[in-house]
This record gives structure tokens, C-alpha cells and sequence, in this order.
């Protein structure tokens, strides 16, 4: 009778905790919420919802500051839903095939993908991660690859603040595939 007891306490617990709510968005570790930016931006096409997918990362109040782009000098500052949406659409017509990843380092035989963290003046995660950008140019159908950081400010499990930094200085164009297949 005890062990019949026990049993149902148990089930009772466990069908108790598995009602429970997803965590909030406030929740989600900051190395989280840099992986999830690098896969939305790798998925971004002419699709709304990726688009949406994005810009849904980001706080509504957020500022994402990025380079130059072909029509402007000077810093590219994208404020708020409504900018960061303009950002999105446009690396969404400007580049296919997008693959951008978190860097690498290896030494004494292991490897690994390194997320520095700290805590900011806002009280929110600082995040800094070395990326690799690899890209095929929309226009002239060239594919290209460049190192690059990135440093978010994150507060409720939303990106605040976002300095992308990629190198056109080392950008590298690389050897297109081969047309025809080896046998």
C-alpha cells in the first residue's frame, strides 16, 4: 500500500512538473540567444517569417550598429524593429547562401567555439564571439569569406544592443565548387 502511495505521489509529481510552463525568454542563457541569432541570420530569405524570426530576438528598443553599406559611408545604425527589419531585408536580397558560424580555437587537442561572457552596466550578459562570415554575393554571384566579431548587450533574454564588425579588409573570395563532378 506504501509503495502504491509512493508511486502515485511520484506520478503525481512528475505529471505536476511536466505542466509546468516554458521558461520566459528572460530565462534563456546568453550563449543561447547568440546560437539562435546565427541560425535566424542564416536562415533570412525573402520569407517574412524568417524576417520576423530575427527581429523577434531583439528588444523593441534595440539598436544594432553594423559597417557601411554599398550606399553609405560611415557607421549603418539600425534602431528599433522597424530598422532591424530593414537590416534583415536587405542581407536577406543581398546575400545567398549565407553561413556564418562561431569561430573556433584549438589547443591541447581540444577544440571549441568560445562565448565570452561578463555583466553589464544595464545588468543584463555582455556577450563577444569571434565569427566567420561565408556568403555568395547576390549580384555577382561570387562567393566570399571573412572573419569577424560580434558583441551583444542582452537584458530580458533580448538583444538590446548588437556591434557587428566584418572585415572587408580580409575578406577572401573562395574558389567556386566545381561544375563537374569527379568520378
Amino acid at each position: 500500500m506504501r509503495a502504491l502511495a509512493i508511486g502515485l505521489g511520484m506520478t503525481a509529481w512528475s505529471l505536476g512538473a511536466a505542466a509546468q510552463p516554458a521558461p520566459a525568454p528572460s530565462a534563456a542563457a546568453p550563449a543561447a540567444i547568440v546560437r539562435q541569432w546565427i541560425e535566424r541570420l542564416n536562415a533570412l530569405s525573402a520569407e517574412p517569417a524568417t524576417i520576423d524570426a530575427f527581429v523577434a530576438l531583439y528588444a523593441a528598443d534595440a539598436l544594432h550598429t553594423a559597417g557601411p553599406t554599398p550606399d553609405q559611408r560611415g557607421t549603418a545604425v539600425y534602431r528599433g524593429h522597424d530598422g532591424i527589419r530593414v537590416l534583415a531585408t536587405r542581407l536577406a536580397a543581398a546575400e545567398e547562401r549565407r553561413v556564418y558560424r562561431l569561430e573556433t580555437e584549438t589547443a591541447r587537442e581540444a577544440t571549441a567555439s568560445l562565448v565570452h561572457e561578463t555583466t553589464g552596466p544595464w545588468g543584463g550578459p555582455a556577450v563577444a564571439v569571434q565569427i566567420i562570415a561565408t556568403y555568395t554575393d547576390a549580384v555577382s554571384k561570387k562567393r566570399f569569406a571573412a572573419p569577424g566579431a560580434v558583441f551583444f548587450q542582452i537584458a530580458d533574454g533580448r538583444i538590446r544592443r548588437a556591434r557587428v564588425y566584418v572585415s572587408d579588409g580580409e575578406r577572401a573570395e573562395v574558389e567556386a565548387e566545381p561544375t563537374r563532378r569527379r568520378p
